[in-house]
């Protein structure tokens, strides 16, 4: 069985080193972080971004388990891996983390390796959308 610790939309901000906690054990040898922050630039912008609004079906608080769940069957069939993740909803700025997937193994590789397929998947198939705003008062939909 996937040992995933924690799947979840929060409006609160994101406790890193907790996540990391929640995945440290004594076998693990390696933890893959990703940390998805807010920046203040992006390509389609015509202008700084100075913050994002974030917005999610209801059905993400448990689709993010349910995808997380879906990587971890096909990347990890021997549950090697313990994995917690979480992505912020509501309006956040720049430095933020938008987005924070931890993920511990006995080895570097495969940690590393289910990290990127759970942020690819997550950023893929959770129902989100980003709403962002630029330093002359236009904004942007992605994600709709």
């Amino acid at each position: 069985m996937p040992d995933l610790r924690l799947a979840e939309v929060t409006e609160k901000p994101i406790d890193h080193d907790a996540l990391i906690r929640l995945v440290s054990r004594p076998r693990a040898g390696a933890i893959s972080l990703f940390l998805g922050t807010v920046r203040d630039n992006d390509p389609q912008a015509s202008g700084e971004i100075t913050a994002l609004n974030y917005t999610c079906h209801p059905s993400s608080y448990d689709a993010i388990g349910e995808i997380a769940v879906r990587v971890l069957a096909v990347e990890d069939p021997h549950d090697e891996c313990s994995v917690a993740l979480a992505h912020r909803i509501g309006r956040l700025v720049v430095g933020d983390s938008a987005f924070v997937v931890a993920v511990s193994s006995a080895h570097r590789a495969l940690a590393m390796h289910v990290c990127e397929r759970l942020v690819e998947q997550v950023k893929s198939h959770l129902p989100m959308w980003k709403q962002q705003f630029e330093s002359d008062g236009t904004y942007r939909w992605s994600g709709l």
